[in-house]
């Protein structure tokens, strides 16, 4: 009888001591155990759906070129009409890159100069008339993105030589350009690029013309390729 005493206590003390120590895993423990592989995958698998948002909207890198087309609108001795801009950007802080660019203008019209009864040369240009090469050079400041886009902002200021051939004026122009834009990566190297800007500034002309105010629109849109 004395023997099997003994035996009940010293299971009823094995039971207590196994309760007490801490290194035991308990009911909640092995639960959690279980479920940490499911969030594991669960954080793994939302992972690449956050890198390729940031993939698609990333920035152009240390240097980049691109191409774009559109139309800009004139008037008077503003030239309009297809607009072709090729961009070189480089980078020069984390928001900001170096964006120089060469643009052509081709517009149409007719001869629209004359002299009032004043004897003072004006011209009356259409919105898509006459022609320009442009040089400009300014500043691509991005912002945070937005889903998969990322918006922008480019001020610069741009030498011009405006023609128009069938009033045979032609003369130099200094542009200021203020726009916006939004870009979009598709590729590892290729970004989607649309932008609209306003364009305003002072050309000096010759038969008579003098100086002259400069006041247009474009809207373009293209393709720009990360060099490295």
């Amino acid at each position: 009888m004395s023997r099997r005493l003994i035996a009940l206590l010293v299971m009823a003390t094995s039971r207590l001591a196994s309760a007490d120590d801490p290194s035991v895993p308990g009911p909640e423990a092995a639960a959690s155990t279980t479920s940490a592989p499911g969030a594991t995958a669960a954080s793994t698998s939302a992972a690449p759906a956050d890198a390729d948002v940031a993939d698609v909207a990333a920035d152009p890198g240390d240097q980049s070129v691109g191409a774009s087309m559109g139309v800009a609108t004139g008037g008077r001795v503003t030239p309009g009409g297809v607009r072709i801009t090729g961009h070189y950007l480089y980078q020069l802080s984390s928001q900001d890159w170096f964006d120089g660019t060469a643009s052509f203008t081709f517009g149409g019209g007719d001869a629209a100069c004359f002299r009032d009864r004043m004897d003072v040369v004006v011209c009356q240009h259409g919105i898509a008339d006459g022609g320009a090469i442009e040089l400009a050079a300014g500043v691509r400041r991005l912002f945070a993105p937005k889903g998969a886009f990322r918006p922008f902002a480019r001020a610069a200021i741009g030498i011009s030589y405006v023609r128009f051939g069938d009033d045979d004026v032609s003369g130099l122009a200094i542009p200021l350009h203020l726009g916006a834009g939004v870009r979009a990566r598709v590729s590892p190297v290729v970004a989607l690029v649309g932008m609209g800007e306003l364009m305003i500034g002072v050309g000096k002309f010759g038969r008579g013309l003098g100086t002259e105010p400069q006041l247009g629109l474009a809207v373009t849109a293209g393709a720009e390729f990360q060099l490295k």
